[in-house]
């Protein structure tokens, strides 16, 4: 695990646009940079595929420093690998497989990419800590356009987030799996300060779409201050309307209001909301009623 202060170097690092170094090996001595001539003469399939990416139109640049500068920028001077007849990580080369740790694959792509506000907080996001890299993400070499992703959400995530998967697969649901939204709709992948990784703090992701329930009313719902959205639904999915955690809609109002008032007749068998219809606040009466 990350030292805090490597931790704090990093985030100051990214802030100041300055290169990111994080658990990187240094390149063996007496290497030097051979150039993409030399390794297209064994890597000829990966060069094929590598020069039909962004990556190869921004590193190609002659102006670039040679440790900046095509395959060897991501990869390491290769020299002593091409003279040693090449093979996995022969002459201290980086292959980028799993036997290398998830922050010294990453530590390759933050040395550019740290400099992008997006990136700012993915040393100290869930995935950083996770122990998932960039490259279990994004494909390098595959040509298309940026982000050159290995496969397109949500089919990406549920490589990890199984469980989302039969989520998403109940009666109702947020829209993801018709491709209607995306997970980075609400969720920012590359690290964030907010409770699982949201794109903002608090509530405000959701009221990016559901901004009539944003308030601020006269008359707030307690929970929803206090709580939150997820106290009453479930974001990713539900077998219930309006993805509610319940069936019936009583018993998740009874979990907070436990005393049933003595006018409510037979209240188990009643819908609240057909009474308390502004239940996200209201800006005319203190018990939710329609104006």
């Amino acid at each position: 695990m990350r030292t805090p202060l490597v931790l704090l170097v990093a985030a100051l690092s990214a802030c100041s646009g300055s290169p990111v170094h994080v658990d990187e090996a240094p390149p063996p001595s007496g290497a030097t940079y051979a150039g993409d001539e030399v390794c297209t003469t064994c890597h000829d399939e990966a060069a094929t595929a590598y020069g039909k990416t962004i990556h190869a139109r921004v590193l190609s640049d002659p102006s670039r420093p040679e440790s900046e500068r095509g395959c060897e920028a991501c990869h390491g001077p290769g020299s002593i690998h091409a003279d040693e007849g090449g093979g996995k990580g022969v002459g201290g080369i980086k292959g980028f497989g799993s036997e290398e740790t998830a922050s010294s694959r990453s530590a390759a792509c933050l040395n550019c990419h740290a400099k992008q506000s997006a990136l700012h907080d993915f040393l100290a996001g869930e995935h950083s800590f996770g122990t998932v890299a960039c490259t279990d993400c994004h494909a390098i070499h595959k040509p298309g356009a940026s982000p050159s992703l290995a496969q397109k959400p949500p089919g990406l995530c549920y490589g990890c987030h199984e469980d989302l998967r039969a989520t998403f697969a109940l009666p109702q649901h947020h829209k993801v799996p018709e491709g209607v939204m995306s997970c980075t709709d609400c969720h920012q992948q590359h690290g964030s300060r907010n409770t699982a990784g949201l794109r903002d703090a608090d509530d405000r992701t959701c009221f990016t779409c559901h901004a009539e329930v944003q308030g601020p009313f006269v008359f707030e719902h307690g929970a929803e201050i206090t709580e939150g959205c997820t106290r009453c639904h479930d974001p990713h999915g539900s077998v219930n309307r309006h993805l509610l955690i319940r069936q019936s809609t009583a018993q998740l109002c009874y979990e907070c209001h436990t005393v049933t008032p003595s006018t409510h007749v037979q209240p188990s068998y009643r819908d609240c909301t057909r009474c308390h219809v502004a239940i996200h606040g209201s800006n005319t009466d203190a018990h939710f009623f329609a104006p």
